[in-house]
């Protein structure tokens, strides 16, 4: 088998279902986090501006509390002990007289703004406008005219926003990166498996009615199908051997009666000279005919059944009373061939099923069970209860079957050795097997010491 060229295999990986997938819900990952970048972007800005806010209106108060107390001059000996102690602290000062000259500060003289203030650090300078030459501040005018302002650089907040943005940057590149790697290699894996389903399938179109998809044993969805594949194909190669049989069968069992139907056609033709022995032939030939007709009406009646038609007629039913009325029906056949028929039953046994097809499966036992038993045989037909259903048992005293034939009596056309010479198309026995599957019931034979005992249980 040739091998699939790499491209089209890369192709065929981007176009699978897991690889699509993944992509989705990567693509959804990415939309939470850019939600959840969002929200934690704006609520830590803004968490840090009045983190910084309060701090600048604390330091601007306390220093107007030292002019209320000390002046203009105690207050500017303040600040200038305070730029001292933060040579290259974060906080910077500016304090003008009322006639708008600085008094101190390390900052440039401006327009007098209270309240909370964005600005250049050095504004009359020209210099490029940058986020890092931002500054905060709190403006506020004091009682002599005096105005004070208190800021601090605004980098803090940048670094904090840019290590925000570096972090979901990453995070978000690392997430697509491992979802199209995972889609990559899902597909593959998937496509690997596919591709065995596809070599078994064809296998099987090849004539290989054995071959099977193997499965990993992990009990996952495609475990599952393929489970579910394998059964159906070992039904399909059931019914295949099944039907081989079938043809094989009849084209051995059928031909006995034909040779023999053509036999006495031209026995008639070439012998017969009078009225009589024309009807004689006929008659023969009639019979013949009809034993051919019977016999394929019951394979009909089986592959129907096989093929679960008669489940629409299901209905809930007593199986007590249908039981009892077919042992009945019997008894008179029993009594005319010499044997006892002991009905043993259980009431108030129901059941769901077709009413028809469970009588025809329990006249063939019975019927069975009379025509290879001796003359004095008796004949056992018993429904009892059990403690998950019911059994139902025809048994015999007869010669039984061997263990070795057991199983193969359920074969369409099967017969044992000593009944080839007794009426019967060997057909009884399967359609019995094939009514007990189609009700969901078990059938089993075993040795009734001496005879045979067939139970059906559910």
């Amino acid at each position: 088998m040739s091998s699939v060229p790499r491209t089209s295999t890369f192709g065929r990986i981007l176009r699978s279902a897991s690889f699509r997938l993944a992509l989705i819900y990567a693509a959804l990952f990415v939309v939470s986090a850019c939600v959840l970048f969002a929200t934690v972007f704006v609520t830590a800005t803004a968490a840090m501006q009045s983190d910084m806010q309060a701090v600048l209106k604390t330091e601007a108060f306390q220093l107007a509390e030292i002019h209320r107390r000390f002046g203009l001059v105690g207050l500017a000996q303040q600040i200038t002990r305070r730029m001292d102690f933060r040579t290259h602290g974060p906080i910077y000062y500016l304090l003008q007289a009322p006639n708008r000259q600085v008094v101190v500060g390390n900052l440039p003289g401006m327009p007098p703004v209270e309240g909370v203030i964005d600005f250049r650090r050095n504004h009359e300078i020209d210099e490029p406008d940058t986020d890092r030459s931002r500054l905060m501040g709190f403006g506020l005018m004091l009682p002599d005219g005096a105005f004070l302002l208190v800021a601090q650089d605004a980098s803090r907040l940048l670094d904090m926003q840019s290590a925000i943005v570096r972090a979901f940057v990453w995070a978000g590149g690392l997430t697509l990166f491992l979802a199209v790697g995972g889609g990559l290699l899902l597909g593959r894996n998937f496509l690997r498996r596919i591709d065995t389903i596809g070599r078994t399938t064809r296998a099987i179109m090849e004539g290989d009615l054995s071959a099977r998809i193997p499965a990993r044993g992990t009990n996952d969805e495609i475990d599952q199908l393929v489970a579910s594949l394998n059964a159906m194909l070992e039904r399909i190669q059931a019914l295949m051997e099944g039907l081989r049989q079938v043809t094989g069968d009849i084209a051995h069992d059928l031909r006995t009666p034909l040779g023999r139907l053509r036999q006495r056609l031209e026995d008639a033709r070439e012998h017969a000279t009078t009225t009589g022995e024309y009807a004689v032939a006929t008659d023969a030939a009639i019979t013949e005919a009809d034993t051919l007709l019977e016999t394929f009406s019951a394979l009909l009646r089986i592959a129907q059944i096989e093929a679960g038609a008669q489940k629409s007629a299901f209905s809930e039913l007593d199986l007590s009373e249908l039981l009892r009325s077919v042992g009945e029906a019997y008894l008179p056949a029993a009594e005319d061939a010499q044997h006892t028929l002991d009905l043993k039953i259980d009431d108030g046994v129901s059941f769901t099923g077709d009413r028809q097809l469970l009588a025809q499966m329990v006249s063939n036992l019975i019927e069975n069970a009379l025509n290879h038993t001796p003359a004095g045989s008796t004949v056992l037909l018993a429904l009892t209860r059990s403690s998950v259903g019911f059994e139902i048992e025809v048994s015999d005293n007869g010669p039984g079957i061997p263990a070795a034939e057991r199983d193969r009596v359920f074969d369409r056309f099967y017969r044992l050795d000593r009944s080839r010479t007794t009426a019967g198309s060997g057909l009884g026995l399967a359609l019995v097997k094939a009514i007990a599957a189609l009700h969901g019931l078990a059938i089993r034979l075993s040795d009734a010491g001496p005879g045979l005992c067939v139970t059906i249980s559910r």
